[in-house]
């Protein structure tokens, strides 16, 4: 039986993502350079749950036609498009990532959605966001927390963009509670989705100390369990905070509400 990956518990052996450098430089210039080949790896990174993944994040954002959604750390548009579909074409969506390279692809889907009227790209950063106080009804997040350097000022800065009793969602991968399931998991994504990210993009971003694919698994050795994750959206002003897990705790999505001071 091939060797398991090491727990939380006992993780020695796996490169401490934290203590990067400049993890925020690190992070842009791995985005930048993978951006071409993102959106297939996603798929494969999350077992081709994805789209299931997406359909209940839509439930969740209470986004209606006419309202205004914000997308932070954007990529290649994902949650952009799925709240643009939402909003309708009286509403508007903004995504926001600080990687020129994902904004050019998630431009293109854009385009090619024909929402350019609806969906307006900004490069900008995910914990200085550069909108007023109470600007949207929604903000969203997929697969970025992992890779800001402050969780939770990313959170409190979405919070602060959004109205009085607006939702706060992230989707990220998570770590399974079942002990037997979380190291069969950490397998697959410490070990099989970097084999597999090195056959879709060979050469690691110039000057990295990790190649994408190996990083971004190991991303997830020192983020929140999803107790941890959901205590830092409650810290930040959010309240009726709810905890989605999937497919027994690899990804979850969790939703916190901005209180209603009045």
């Amino acid at each position: 039986m091939p060797k398991m990956p090491k727990t939380d518990q006992d993780n020695k052996g796996l490169p401490d993502t934290t203590h990067l450098t400049d993890k925020e430089a690190y992070v842009q210039a791995m985005f930048n350079g993978i951006a071409r080949y993102y959106d297939a790896m996603n798929l494969v990174m999350t077992g081709g749950q994805l789209k299931l993944w997406h359909r209940k994040l839509r439930g969740l954002t209470g986004l209606e036609p006419g309202q205004r959604g914000l997308d932070v750390a954007c990529g290649t548009g994902d949650l952009t498009l799925l709240m643009a579909g939402q909003v309708g074409t009286k509403g508007s969506v903004v995504g926001l990532d600080f990687a020129p390279e994902m904004l050019r692809v998630a431009k293109h889907r854009v385009e090619t959605a024909g929402v350019e009227d609806v969906v307006e790209l900004v490069e900008g950063n995910a914990m200085d966001l550069p909108f007023s106080d109470n600007s949207f009804d929604c903000a969203t997040t997929g697969f970025a927390l992992r890779n800001v350097a402050d969780i939770p000022k990313t959170l409190q800065e979405m919070t602060r963009v959004v109205k009085p009793g607006g939702n706060v969602i992230s989707l990220e991968v998570s770590k399974p509670e079942s002990a037997v399931w979380r190291r069969l998991f950490f397998f697959y994504f410490y070990r099989v989705v970097p084999v597999l990210g090195t056959l879709v993009h060979r050469a690691a971003v110039s000057g990295s100390d990790l190649p994408p694919y190996t990083y971004l698994p190991h991303s997830l050795t020192q983020f929140p369990n999803q107790a941890e994750l959901a205590g830092m959206f409650e810290d930040a002003g959010l309240t009726a905070v709810k905890t989605y897990p999937f497919f027994g705790g690899v990804a979850a999505i969790h939703r916190g509400v901005k209180r209603d001071l009045h």
